[in-house]
């Protein structure tokens, strides 16, 4: 679902399992997603720009999760427009 959004494969499993943390570090979540920091840092930073996920401004280094309702109201939202022959939002 969220590939509608230009997410790859590793991206989507990088916004899952923040979700599922809730919040995180890049180092951490690295381990979990067993990738390299520099990967994972980059997964992070894609995720940034289609606004589901955030660094955390009370925790530097700490990144937070969107809520999936917004993750996938966006996918809905380019869907329809890709649908509707209109150019996709942000795309």
């Amino acid at each position: 679902m969220l590939s509608a959004l230009g997410l790859d494969e590793g991206q989507e499993s990088a916004y899952r399992v923040l979700v599922a943390l809730g919040a995180a570090e890049a180092a951490d979540l690295a381990h979990r997603l067993t990738l390299p920091v520099p990967q994972t840092e980059q997964a992070l930073r894609h995720l940034e720009r289609h606004g589901l996920a955030a660094r955390s401004s009370a925790r530097p280094g700490r990144w937070v999760a969107a809520p999936p309702a917004a993750a996938l109201g966006a996918a809905g939202v380019r869907d329809r427009a890709v649908a509707g022959g209109q150019p996709a939002v942000g795309g």
